[in-house]
């Protein structure tokens, strides 16, 4: 009799185990499907180049690469300014159509072949400017 109740306990937490480890398995097929379709929906690798409105210089002339990989790298100059050369390189990621560059405090709206610059807080540009915070796909 002892025997057959740890049977159906061992059984019981076999059932157990198999159907966690399935809910799971489910669960990171998610993650990885919407990764997945995320990397189809956007082509974003290649370079993207613009000049970005400055307070107090010309223009903020802007070259980003995006890397099949998931590595960027952001080269700015301040132009009428500088003709120092500013570069930063990171990882990049897609959340919900907005490309998040690692390290850096401003966002990218995707939009065919462009990327528009977001505000500090995720929003779209407003005001007269707005149209010129993108950066346009070159290749």
């Amino acid at each position: 009799m002892r025997m057959r109740i740890y049977l159906h306990i061992v059984f019981l937490l076999a059932s157990c185990f198999l159907l966690i480890s399935c809910i799971n398995n489910k669960a990171n097929a998610d993650v990885e499907s919407i990764a997945d379709r995320n990397r189809h929906k956007y082509n974003l690798s290649g370079r993207y180049e613009g000049n970005l409105p400055c307070a107090d210089c010309s223009a903020i002339s802007t070259t980003l690469v995006l890397n099949r990989d998931r590595t960027y790298s952001l080269h700015y100059r301040y132009v009428g300014k500088s003709d120092e050369l500013f570069r930063r390189d990171g990882n990049w990621r897609v959340d919900d159509d907005v490309l998040l560059l690692d390290s850096e405090d401003y966002n990218y709206k995707i939009e065919e072949d462009r990327l528009s610059q977001l505000d500090l807080s995720g929003k779209e540009m407003t005001g007269n400017l707005a149209g010129k915070y993108i950066l346009d796909k070159v290749d």
